[in-house]
């Protein structure tokens, strides 16, 4: 960790952790006068990392005058990285029981998202989900009960047996007795080859 870094700016580094760990020691006693709960809850907001992260940070400033070693994590001379003064500054705001908004849209970000340049054309889009109504079928009234079923349900065939079911087919209507058959099949039209004329020899 040897950088540059102005004495001014390692003391304002170390008053401001000392700052947000006074705030936090506030914010649980308050809490410990009004409600136990509440100062229950207040210690577990300030979680160990955080407690942890204040005291390494305090340690680095004391040993070497800065807290971070990457000149590219930072500016120049400065004594906390960016990222180490955001989660400070967030520990203070939680000290004083404002809740930390993070990197969304309003939360101070410069980074906005803005879309993409493309519309949509055609028609929306489908749900991609299973409709669980689409998958009932209707009761099929018209067809004839299972023979098999029928009879175990009235008690004349015992569990265990299967009767054979001898089905008999069912013949149309429409279709002639034997004895009306007539006695010449009929003959299906020629389709045979045809010569054209005008071809190679």
């Amino acid at each position: 960790m040897a950088r540059e870094v102005d004495d001014k700016s390692t003391r304002k580094a170390l008053a401001r952790i000392r700052r947000a760990k006074a705030a936090v020691e506030r914010a649980i006693a308050k809490a410990e006068e009004d409600d136990p709960d509440a100062a229950e809850a207040a210690r577990i907001e300030l979680t160990d990392w955080e407690d942890e992260f204040m005291s390494s940070i305090e340690e680095r400033l004391n040993t070497f005058g800065s807290a971070y070693a990457d000149p590219s994590l930072g500016a120049e001379g400065e004594a906390l990285s960016t990222l180490q003064l955001a989660k400070l500054k967030e520990i203070e705001k939680k000290a004083r029981g404002k809740a930390p908004k993070g990197f969304s849209r309003g939360g101070g970000s410069s980074f906005k998202t803005k879309g993409s340049g493309f519309k949509r054309k055609g028609p929306e889009r489908r749900a991609r989900e299973r409709d669980i109504n689409e998958d009932v079928i209707a009761p099929i009234e018209d067809t004839a009960p299972d023979p098999v079923s029928e009879l175990r349900k009235s008690g004349l065939v015992r569990k265990g047996f299967t009767p054979e079911v001898i089905e008999t087919p069912v013949e149309p209507e429409d279709a002639p007795s034997p004895d009306e058959a007539p006695s010449e099949p009929p003959v299906p039209p020629r389709r045979g080859f045809r010569v054209i004329e005008g071809g190679k020899d």
